[in-house]
């Protein structure tokens, strides 16, 4: 039975026949493979590099007149001039005859449009009516990265990333079709509508949708607010509140977007309380997003991710076979799950705001604005505040819905448990012994993450529905509310409720859950935008030849040890420029990681920490760049001034872009020590770093970190505005201090009144409870603190008594 299903697997590939019984009915198609790079499929030529020319998708018909000849003969020419011929013998193909036919190898020096034709013969009869013909545009190899150069300068000059994006395809087009008109119509029907045609991004584009969704509906549910509020119970001084806020943002785990909008939204109020600058807030709410995002195998980025790894994947195995790839995984998945343990740049930029929210030290630009708003009690941003006044959210919950955590924990856990089972599902083979890890590495990450999100979605509904509220609180509705909860409710608009006295309803009827739906995937369009380009634009950096060019410089001597490094450096610039670190991988992608393979010769090491260095460089590069679409919606979360966010939270940045490459990158592409080593060498080297370069936030003398100092002694010689920040920070430090002590004697004094109350009842006499003692005590223990808006910023000098300590302000 299975020998008859192999021949008839074998029947579809070509006709059975002998091969003088048969003749040619197509002569096929043209299919250029560049003989330097191994790189196929071109759709453009270099001058003087040489390609291999294939006829592909031969096909076959039978001959009324049977031969004896079975040679095959094929002339190559370029421009009508011969470049090469040869001939294919028939006589050993047995009855498969060939689909495919090697052509030779040629070249041109003539730029502008390259014609390649071939003609086949066989028995003396000349195919060529027509001839297997296409036509290539050729020009030196330098061309290939102008529209890559204006992507770049567009995004710097304009900061239009989408505009940047398109212009770049529409230039690649234009080159590759050899003149405007053709450029444009390509531009859309090839390239845009080729990105969106294609399933692995619609899996992409509708995961995301469908997640940005949800998260809609959890924030319209309360579920949000009410998460962090929880959260916030705890957070009572600046120390604690900054680990409030961190911990959303590690909660937040599966979509960069939610995390800032969470955190930035929920988080300000609790840490403009406590006296926390905007730029802190900020730089904690981006550091949290894209960093997590990008390597948790659970988030809007894995599908993303894995679909551009998977599509490289692929066109190796095409090269080389699945044996070829020796000791890589065959998945994109598990090619993803490997190389979390190669990013080195969103690991190391977790453990560093460990270190500075643990130790409360900054350094540079931070330090001044948090050492701004301890110092003189800037509750309202100071002079980062944005001009918005945050994002004005339409999608807020109801004022009379109770909020409550779990509307957010449970659609967040059941998302999880339904995207596991079903990658353990969809990655377990019948018959065979796997590890839990074979399966996930094996399973289908776009139907798990697809079919798992709009699950949850549909769950999360229903367990909506089966929250009544009435009265700002949840209730057990009674028997004579189930016809209105049903009826009069059930697909009711919110807004026609507002006038009617309090009566039960659920907690976010279908409607409500449907706009709130919307509204969250309407929110991520604008990404969907970008992202579609992006896909175009990588695409046509391959049509007009960029991946052959950096192949040529790879496999030409760049060492594959340095492939890592590059990989990194070359995706944070890109990303910096453009903004955009998922249009960075799209474009690098195709560009790197088929050369990294041929350079290394398959070094799995390499391999992983090559597309590690563009996943983690590109967020790198998007954490500096004032253009990215995440640090602009973080500056816009947390009320936070563009500039100042970005001139305070690229320091960082580019900090551990250096820790990155100088423990990460280097050591392991030239196999230094082993990669655990390089994480605990970054980890140690960044603490270090924050306790010797960074200074606390309210330091005894008022010094500045080493650098700052050295900035203002030299270049900014005498300061006015830093130097007034040093005086006053040693007044509030002294200040501090002093009302430390007299908490504590207050306190001494608390305890020698109960102990005096004590022995006066054991002595049998009574207490008096109005005793001047008494009263003092009580106006202490009652004192309230300023409001926040009561606080005012003086411009140069420090103000007494608008102070207040970490340990007496009540939020």
């Amino acid at each position: 039975m299975k020998v008859c299903a192999g021949l008839l697997f074998v029947a579809t590939l070509a006709p059975l026949g002998f091969a003088f019984d048969y003749e040619i009915a197509y002569p096929g198609d043209i299919f250029l493979i560049d003989k330097k790079t191994g790189i196929g499929g071109l759709a453009t030529m270099f001058i003087g590099e040489e390609v291999n020319v294939t006829l592909v998708d031969i096909t076959w018909a039978p001959k009324e007149n049977v031969t004896n000849d079975t040679t095959l003969f094929y002339d190559t020419f370029v421009n009508g001039a011969l470049g090469a011929s040869g001939n294919f013998s028939l006589a050993d193909v047995g009855r498969q005859l060939p689909s495919e036919l090697f052509c030779g190898t040629v070249s041109s020096g003539v730029k502008g449009t390259t014609t390649i034709t071939v003609v086949l013969s066989l028995d003396d009869v000349i195919y060529d009516d027509p001839p297997a013909e296409n036509s290539f545009q050729t020009y030196s190899p330098g061309l290939s990265i102008i529209p890559l150069i204006i992507v770049l300068i567009l995004a710097m000059t304009t900061r239009m990333v989408e505009f940047s994006l398109y212009m770049g395809v529409f230039v690649g087009a234009c080159i590759v079709n050899g003149n405007i008109n053709k450029g444009f119509t390509s531009t859309l029907d090839t390239y845009i509508l080729g990105a969106l045609a294609d399933a692995d991004h619609v899996y992409v584009i509708l995961f995301t949708l469908f997640l940005s969704g949800l998260v809609g509906m959890m924030q319209k549910s309360g579920g949000m607010i009410g998460f962090t509020k929880d959260v916030g119970k705890i957070a009572k001084t600046a120390c604690l509140g900054q680990w409030a806020c961190f911990l959303v943002g590690l909660f937040i785990f599966f979509d960069d977007y939610a995390n800032v909008l969470l955190a930035g939204e929920t988080m300000r109020p609790l840490l403009d309380a406590v006296f926390v600058s905007r730029e802190k807030l900020a730089f904690i709410v981006d550091a949290t997003s894209a960093p997590i995002a990008s390597i948790s195998p659970i988030s809007s980025w894995v599908g993303f991710e894995v679909g551009l790894i998977q599509s490289e994947l692929d066109k190796i195995i095409d090269i080389v076979g699945e044996e070829g790839l020796g000791d890589i995984k065959n998945t994109g998945f598990g090619v993803f799950l490997q190389s979390i343990k190669y990013r080195y740049y969103p690991i190391f930029m977790i453990v560093l705001m460990m270190f500075l929210i643990g130790l409360q030290r900054d350094m540079g630009p931070m330090l001044v604005a948090e050492r701004k708003a301890r110092v003189y009690s800037i509750s309202d941003g100071g002079e980062a505040a944005g001009r918005g006044g945050g994002i004005e959210d339409e999608n807020k919950p109801r004022e009379d819905t109770p909020k409550k955590s779990w509307n957010m924990i449970f659609p967040v856990l059941l998302l999880i448990f339904l995207i596991f089972w079903l990658l353990i599902q969809t990655g377990t083979v019948e018959g065979e012994s796997q590890t839990f890890m074979e399966k996930i590495e094996n399973s289908n990450s776009y139907s798990s993450m697809l079919f798992g999100t709009m699950g949850a979605v549909w769950c999360t509904i229903v367990f909506y529905l089966l929250q009544i509220v009435r009265d700002g609180h949840i209730i057990i509705p009674k028997c004579g509310d189930l016809k209105l909860l049903l009826f009069a409710r059930f697909m009711h608009r919110e807004e026609d409720d507002e006038d009617l006295q309090p009566v039960p309803r659920f907690i976010m009827s279908v409607y409500d859950c449907t706009e709130s739906f919307l509204f969250g995937c309407g929110r991520i369009f604008p990404a969907i935008i970008v992202l579609t380009l992006a896909w175009a634009s990588g695409e046509v950096m391959v049509a007009v030849g960029a991946d052959r060019l950096f192949a040529g410089w790879i496999v030409g001597g760049i060492p594959p040890q340095m492939l890592p490094t590059l990989s990194f450096i070359v995706s944070l610039f890109m990303a910096l420029a453009t903004g955009t670190s998922w249009g960075t991988m799209s474009i690098l992608f195709p560009l790197l990681v088929i050369p990294t393979f041929q350079a290394s010769n398959g070094n799995a090491i390499i391999f992983y920490s090559t597309i590690a260095g563009v996943l983690s460089g590109s967020v790198a590069g998007d954490h500096m760049s004032p253009i990215s679409d995440t640090t602009v919606l973080s500056s816009l979360a947390c009320d936070c001034n563009l500039v100042a966010h970005v001139a305070t939270q690229a320091p960082y940045a580019l900090l551990m872009s250096m820790f990155a490459i100088l423990c990460g990158t280097l050591p392991v592409g030239y196999a230094i020590w082993p990669n655990i080593i390089s994480f605990i060498i970054g980890w140690l080297l960044t603490g270090v770093w924050v306790f010797f370069f960074c200074v606390s936030i309210i330091h005894a003398t008022g010094r500045f970190s080493p650098f700052l100092e050295i900035w203002l002694r030299f270049v900014k010689k005498g300061n006015s505005e830093l130097e007034v920040l040093r005086v006053d920070t040693v007044k509030y430090f002294n200040e501090e201090a002093t009302q430390a002590g007299e908490d504590k004697e207050e306190g001494s004094e608390e305890d020698n009144l109960i102990k005096t109350k004590d022995v006066t009842e054991e002595q049998g006499q009574t207490y008096d409870e109005e005793s001047p003692e008494k009263d003092v005590a009580v106006e202490a223990e009652e004192a309230v603190p300023l409001e926040k808006d009561e606080v005012e910023v003086p411009d140069s000098s420090f103000v007494h008594g608008s102070m207040h300590s970490e340990s007496s302000y009540k939020a």
